[in-house]
């Protein structure tokens, strides 16, 4: 009888096949640099406005951010560098304000992280996906898709932003394109 519970233990991890992770294990850390958009094809970085909001276009230093792979969060695939998990700004973490809102635009800040083992839907970005290594997604309101990217006009990835207050407009209604985490700005 041991044996037999020995040989199909062995046969379940040779199958790759691995245990959940612990819901209390904290997030950590896989990937840090700049938070980008591509306006025609070029790495060009976000910035803060005064109410830590993210803007694009205006004056300002461009944010560094670090990617935190959530362990309790289902989608992890560390083996092939897609992760699950929340983007940290200095201390705090990037933040959908209006997540839950029936219509896109959705627009970005720098809140409070919601939690260190299992971030709050707002909070949840997704890196790397089947096809694309080194993308990065928002996961979306309650029941999306879940993989929300900026807007933009045209097939250029110049972002659409808000006249006013050149907010990011984040949302795949029209066409969207991903952010990515970046060593250096083009």
């Amino acid at each position: 009888m041991k044996s037999t519970l020995a040989l199909a233990t062995a046969a379940f991890f040779a199958l790759g096949v691995q245990a959940a992770p612990s819901a209390s294990q904290n997030c950590y850390t896989v990937h840090e640099g700049y938070f980008a958009v591509h306006p025609d094809g070029q790495n060009k970085g976000v910035t803060l406005n005064q109410h830590n909001q993210i803007v694009y276009g205006k004056q300002g230093t461009p944010i560094q951010v670090k990617f935190q792979a959530c362990p309790s969060l289902p989608g992890n695939w560390p083996n092939e560098d897609i992760h699950v998990g929340r983007i940290l700004v200095g201390s705090g973490c990037l933040t959908i304000d209006n997540p839950n809102s029936a219509t896109e635009p959705y627009f970005a800040n720098v809140a409070a992280c919601s939690s260190n083992t299992t971030p709050s839907g707002a909070q949840t970005w997704t890196y790397g996906t089947s096809d694309d290594r080194g993308v990065v997604y928002w996961r979306g309101p309650p029941n999306s898709a879940g993989h929300i990217g900026y807007m933009t006009f045209d097939g250029t990835g110049t972002p659409m932003v808000s006249k006013a207050t050149r907010l990011l407009k984040i949302g795949c209604d029209t066409q969207c394109v991903n952010f990515s985490i970046v060593p250096q700005l083009d």
